[in-house]
């Protein structure tokens, strides 16, 4: 449930920091970098929260808390939900990372962690009715730790991602040379044209 609400927090507050982003200079590389600051921070935040889950799934492996029961289909609907999101989230992270959007990135990252979250969750339902209460409560234990290790060494890759220098701007004058170096060829082909008008069958210009 922390790491529900910390996901949700997370996704809000990439989308304020997105729209903060545009006070900022983007000729510069300004904007930029405040958008990649924040894919590190929320690595972080994914981190902790991870930690988090890790310490709460402690005690089932131990055998002092028992996992919640879930009927059978309740349990075949989240276990779907699940494989959803998790295919979802890593299609959406894999398009993002190729747009350059460090912020849409990290919210595709988040949504990735909290798939990988949830596969806890979805083992804990099929086991519930498949299994003894102890040994549901040991792998559910077992696979929260594993996998809130993944999840935390998702969020620490984001939060120590070193993304590329922002190129720099292209000036006013680089660009009109650009653009007449492009306008070249047109204008050459049509001066070529005008030439074989003015001449005769004698070949006398």
């Amino acid at each position: 449930m922390i790491f529900t609400f910390g996901v949700a927090a997370a996704k809000i507050w990439a989308v304020r920091r997105y729209r903060l982003s545009f006070a900022f200079d983007a000729t510069n590389g300004d904007r930029m970098r405040f958008r990649q600051a924040g894919h590190r921070w929320i690595g972080g935040a994914v981190t902790a929260m991870s930690i988090v889950f890790i310490g709460c799934s402690v005690p089932m492996l131990v055998g002092r808390a028992h996992p919640v029961h879930y009927d059978k289909w309740v349990a075949i609907i989240i276990a779907s939900a699940t494989f959803a999101e998790l295919g979802i989230g890593v299609c959406g992270a894999v398009t993002a990372r190729k747009d350059g959007e460090p912020l849409v990135e990290a919210t595709k990252l988040v949504n990735v962690a909290a798939a990988v979250v949830l596969l806890v969750l979805t083992q804990s339902a099929l086991l519930s009715f498949a299994g003894s209460v102890e040994e549901a409560a040991a792998f559910t234990g077992a696979s929260g730790v594993f996998f809130g290790g993944v999840a935390a060494v998702m969020g620490l890759a984001m939060a120590l991602r070193r993304f590329p220098d922002t190129p720099a701007p292209t000036s006013v004058d680089q660009a009109g040379l650009e653009r007449e170096r492009h306008e070249l060829g047109p204008v050459a082909g049509v001066d070529l044209r005008h030439g074989p008008v003015h001449v005769g069958l004698d070949r006398e210009w």
